[in-house]
């Protein structure tokens, strides 16, 4: 038994493991972030793939300052706007199924839309064309700052971005990154499928794609097997940001640790693991899961009276020195992330840190830039 493990786990790591990489292009990509597992500080996982291979699955850096434990590729993030993919991916499936179109009006799911003149339709959530200002935008009715350290939901976000009786303007006219249309699209999920939407996403994406260690963080009690922790610098510009919020902050120390205590979901919730993420990428240049109806939606990009017609499913459609690619980066208190798809090339490139200053985007187009220096993107 105990030779035939060996013998399959070779065959795995020959596989899926270093095959097309060079120890030139490890190296470089070493470089970037082994400065990380120098000294006591949060870090990076990172992760390439290119069609079904793994070539690259590394972490630097510590998951949490306290127990000194490392990142992993089994460490769970939090991926703040990265999220929305997700969200927007649960939509697609409805709309594959016939239960669901991009021009059904959201107030046949949330009735209290039904007093804006103007008719905010599904796409118009989908590709943040709707009006709707975001709740983040405005003050919240208690006076409290919207810092994640204090506590409120969906329906709180929700309520606050709808107390106006007028749109910020009329749907398609404007693009506007509002993240209460994702939060929307979530109350649809739910009222098509009569199930909650973490139990959705969990029963008809997680599971089908054996993410099993991806969910929708929903319940903020909820106990999380590898948790990382979020840091923000402890600098001048963060101690008295964190001041402004009314967050009492001492100058001691390196890093802030920032608890996530708000369980809102649709722009952001999704909590997963680089290991989920390598198969969620993977699934774009297979189509084993949705085929290419679920690929095809997933990458329609709206085209509206604003001009600005790059936005997909959660995805922006852009360029990176001359190659498509399809990204969304995430940032939220001590989170940077960021996935980069090369639709062509079948390459993707994932960044998640427990940094907020991690800029994962910029490193993900470091990374990229090293694959195509070494001729290997």
């Amino acid at each position: 038994m105990r030779i035939f493990f060996l013998i399959a786990l070779l065959f795995f790591h020959s596989n899926c493991f270093g095959q097309s990489i060079s120890s030139q292009t490890e190296n470089s990509i070493d470089s970037i972030f082994k400065s990380y597992d120098e000294g006591n500080s949060p870090g990076f996982a990172i992760g390439v793939i290119k069609e079904n291979k793994i070539l690259y699955n590394k972490g630097f850096g510590l998951a949490n300052l306290d127990y000194k434990i490392p990142i992993s590729s089994e460490s769970a993030f939090s991926i703040a706007s990265v999220s929305k993919q997700f969200t927007a991916a649960c939509i697609a499936l409805l709309i594959i199924e016939g239960k669901l179109s991009l021009e059904t009006p959201v107030s046949d799911f949330v009735p209290s839309l039904k007093k804006y003149r103007d008719t905010i339709k599904v796409k118009h959530l989908i590709y943040n064309t709707s009006g709707i200002t975001d709740c983040y935008k405005l003050k919240r009715p208690n006076g409290i700052s919207w810092i994640t350290f204090n506590y409120f939901d969906i329906d709180y976000c929700i309520d606050v971005s709808l107390q106006s009786d007028t749109l910020a303007f009329i749907p398609e006219t404007k693009w506007d990154y509002t993240n209460v249309n994702y939060m929307l699209l979530t109350k649809i999920v739910e009222k098509v499928s009569g199930l909650p939407f973490r139990e959705f996403a969990k029963k008809k994406l997680f599971d089908p794609l054996g993410m099993n260690s991806t969910f929708i963080h929903d319940d903020i009690t909820k106990v999380i097997e590898n948790r990382v922790t979020p840091y923000n610098p402890r600098s001048k510009p963060y101690v008295e940001a964190y001041r402004n919020e009314g967050i009492f902050v001492s100058n001691e120390g390196q890093w802030i640790q920032h608890h996530r205590n708000t369980p809102h979901y649709g722009g952001s919730g999704v909590v997963t693991t680089m290991n989920d993420l390598l198969k969620w990428s993977q699934n774009f240049f297979t189509k084993e899961f949705g085929g290419d109806a679920f690929y095809n939606l997933m990458h329609t990009t709206g085209i509206f009276k604003h001009g600005k017609n790059n936005q997909a499913f959660g995805l922006h459609l852009d360029k990176y020195k001359g190659r498509d690619v399809f990204s969304w980066d995430g940032g939220d208190y001590g989170i940077s992330t960021q996935i980069i798809r090369f639709p062509k090339q079948k390459v993707a490139i994932i960044i998640l840190s427990n940094m907020g200053n991690g800029r994962a985007f910029e490193k993900a187009n470091k990374v990229a830039e090293i694959m195509i220096e070494n001729g290997e993107l």
